[in-house]
């Protein structure tokens, strides 16, 4: 008995290698099989650079009919779409999180929907939601996604590449503290951080492992991420002992309005809680240095105010100044670390030190 399978090739590589690849491996596959190729020359021509195959067969055997969808790979930004339609619920939702646009997004999870032969949402004239379908391929790609991570992780471990920890934090003390904690506890590591007030993109950028610990002002817990409170944190003014607010015993930011103040340039939330809180301020910023540190030496010979912190070790108030503790909300804050529920594992040791700050 002789069955025919005809084959549409709809995207093809640069070359005819993937073509013959599939006739000899199909050749294999089913004996006694005649095979009929179709390559429509247009689509040939607009899609010759594409670098993977799309080969659908139909195997007609007597009165069964076979569909085979043949596909080289589902690239990852479209997994990576997939999984956040099924955490955010919409695909606007999904463009704000992800810094992308909802047409680009339809026409990827099209394209899905095309390479898996499936139908993934329902659409309604206002509405579009996954379906059970859906629902499910979203669960795969999670586990793909999440497998991916950990192949790119192990294998660096394999090959002896240090261990790797970047954290992103909405402001700086946080930051450097859980960065030479991590350093304390894991001898070699490569740790870093970066400063950063925009929480989705220190969320995206957590879900992606740029980062594998983010410090933000509040908890999150949720099937995807595990946070914890780290530590509190309260900013007070520092003035010349003959300034005119020198005597008080507090005070809010708008209090000092029109002052010109000193500070550290890389301070992350509280740079704009200061300049909208504080009529007619005026800053001088100045770059953080780990040795030579010049703030604490210009605080200390002008009559600039500044800032400073309640967890600050590394100068202590000059003598010719006060500080006066300022009441808003926004410079008494909580901070939480929060890291990606299925990499908490990995840093435990971290996680449990970090409790005691």
């Amino acid at each position: 008995m002789c069955f025919k399978i005809s084959i549409s090739a709809v995207l093809i590589s640069k070359s005819t290698s993937a073509l013959l690849f599939w006739c000899s491996a199909l050749s294999d596959s089913f004996s006694n099989t005649a095979f009929i190729f179709s390559i429509p020359a247009d689509n040939f021509i607009n899609t010759i650079e594409n670098s993977y195959a799309s080969i659908r067969c139909a195997h007609t055997r007597q009165s069964e009919i076979y569909m085979l969808n043949l596909s080289m790979f589902i690239e990852t930004y479209i997994l990576r779409l997939l999984a956040a339609v099924k955490k955010y619920g919409t695909l606007s939702r999904v463009g704000e999180e992800l810094g992308t646009t909802q047409p680009s997004i339809s026409r990827a999870m099209q394209k899905l929907e095309g390479e898996l032969g499936v139908t993934l949402f329902e659409r309604t004239k206002n509405h579009v939601a996954l379906n059970e379908a859906g629902v499910l391929a979203a669960d795969y790609a999670e586990k793909i996604l999440s497998l991916q991570n950990e192949m790119i992780e192990k294998t660096r471990e394999k090959a002896g590449l240090k261990k790797k920890f970047a954290v992103g934090s909405v402001a700086i003390m946080p930051a450097t503290t859980v960065t030479e904690t991590a350093q304390k506890l894991y001898p070699g590591i490569e740790a870093r951080f970066d400063i950063n007030d925009n929480e989705a993109h220190l969320l995206r950028a957590l879900t992606e492992d740029v980062y594998q610990m983010i410090v933000l002002l509040h908890p999150i817990d949720d099937a995807e991420f595990k946070s914890q409170k780290y530590f509190s944190e309260s900013l007070s003014v520092m003035l010349p002992k003959n300034h005119r607010l020198a005597d008080r015993k507090s005070l809010k930011l708008s209090d000092l309005a029109g002052e010109t103040f000193v500070m550290y340039d890389d301070i992350g939330f509280w740079d704009k809680v200061k300049q909208e809180k504080i009529p007619n301020a005026k800053f001088i910023r100045i770059e953080r240095r780990n040795e030579n540190d010049s703030l604490p030496q210009i605080v200390g010979a002008t009559d600039m105010p500044s800032f400073i912190s309640d967890r600050t070790t590394h100068f202590s108030l000059p003598e010719n100044r006060v500080a006066v503790p300022l009441t808003d909300p926004e410079m008494n804050v909580t901070f939480y670390a929060v890291c990606r529920r299925d990499k908490a594992d990995d840093w435990r040791a971290l996680l449990e030190e970090m409790v005691k700050a």
